[in-house]
């Protein structure tokens, strides 16, 4: 497997990218317990994305809150099993939350606003496709291997028709 990453750069990324995240079939990856983490992270950085003045701190502090939940779990999994491109990975996900982490200290210092929140919602949902199809894909991957000696089996339900399936079948 190849070392992909899928940093966003500062400033670079789809500044609608929080409208157009939706959880559906199709982000599954095999695992079950990141697939039900994945669906939560789309429903936190949604809410952050369609908060307003008087909610923002309140669904910032829950994308912090699962951020930490998330990328612990992950954490773990890969030490359990002994994953390979751990460090990659691992180094993504701090990048993330520290900037998450500061959003969260300069939005309840009062130094930044409403569109500085908004717009760490939709860099989370441009940055977030990307790192779930390269790094946790392969993390899944890995997981089912070791833990059943093959690929997941991916079952997607409404997947839009033309839409190229991958068999995941091993």
């Amino acid at each position: 497997m190849s070392h992909h990453h899928a940093h966003a750069h500062q400033g670079e990324f789809d500044e609608n990218a929080a409208a157009k995240l939706e959880w559906s079939d199709a982000m599954l990856l095999g695992h079950p317990p990141m697939d039900d983490t994945h669906e939560e992270f789309v429903h936190v950085v949604k809410a952050l994305a369609a908060s307003n003045a008087v909610t923002a701190l309140g669904c910032l502090q829950a994308v912090e809150d699962h951020l930490l939940a998330h990328f612990e779990a992950e954490r773990n999994w890969m030490v359990r099993t002994e994953y390979p491109n751990m460090d990659c990975h691992l180094d993504e996900h701090q990048k993330v939350l520290d900037t998450v982490l500061e959003v969260n200290r300069l939005a309840k210092a009062g130094q930044i606003g409403l569109r500085d929140v908004q717009r760490l919602a939709a860099a989370l949902a441009d940055w977030f496709p990307k790192h779930a199809t390269y790094l946790d894909s392969a993390l899944s991957a890995w997981i089912s291997k070791r833990k059943h000696g093959g690929l997941p089996v991916i079952l997607r339900r409404d997947v839009a028709a033309g839409v190229q399936q991958e068999s995941t079948f091993a």
